[in-house]
């Protein structure tokens, strides 16, 4: 799977579609651009989103966002396809503010992922590249 870098952002910045589903069930929603971070702990997916599937809340937690104090957030399961590779009951926060999902390591640690910044392409691997 290969997606080109959103330019959107400046600069372009390494994105992934993905779909999400109520853990067991199929996607009931289109897949959905998601922003790669690296940096970000967590994975954030907007409420209205978690919503849609009708998600209960597995348990709220305390967010600490870029510069601000920490807050309280609700955290729930849901599953993430991403290509081919399906990751069941993966913990998200529910972001009551932003409107795109960000994919941070609770998720990206368990992909490989090629961040092809010269061709501004992500992209999730089988396998790992032959070095």
């Amino acid at each position: 799977m290969s997606l080109a870098y959103n330019t959107d952002y400046f600069p372009p910045a390494p994105v992934l579609s993905v779909a999400l589903a109520f853990p067991g069930e199929a996607p009931r929603l289109d897949p959905l651009t998601a922003l790669v971070d690296t940096g970000a702990d967590v994975s954030f997916v907007p409420t209205a989103y978690l919503e849609e599937l009708d998600v209960p809340v597995s348990h709220t937690t305390r967010v600490r966002l870029l510069f601000g104090p920490a807050r309280p957030a609700n955290v729930y399961r849901v599953d993430v396809i991403i290509g081919s590779n399906r990751l069941p009951a993966m913990e998200v926060v529910g972001d009551d503010e932003g409107a795109e999902i960000i994919l941070g390591r609770t998720i990206l640690n368990r992909l490989i992922l090629l961040l092809n910044g010269p061709h501004a392409m992500t992209d999730v691997l089988e396998r790992p590249p032959k070095l």
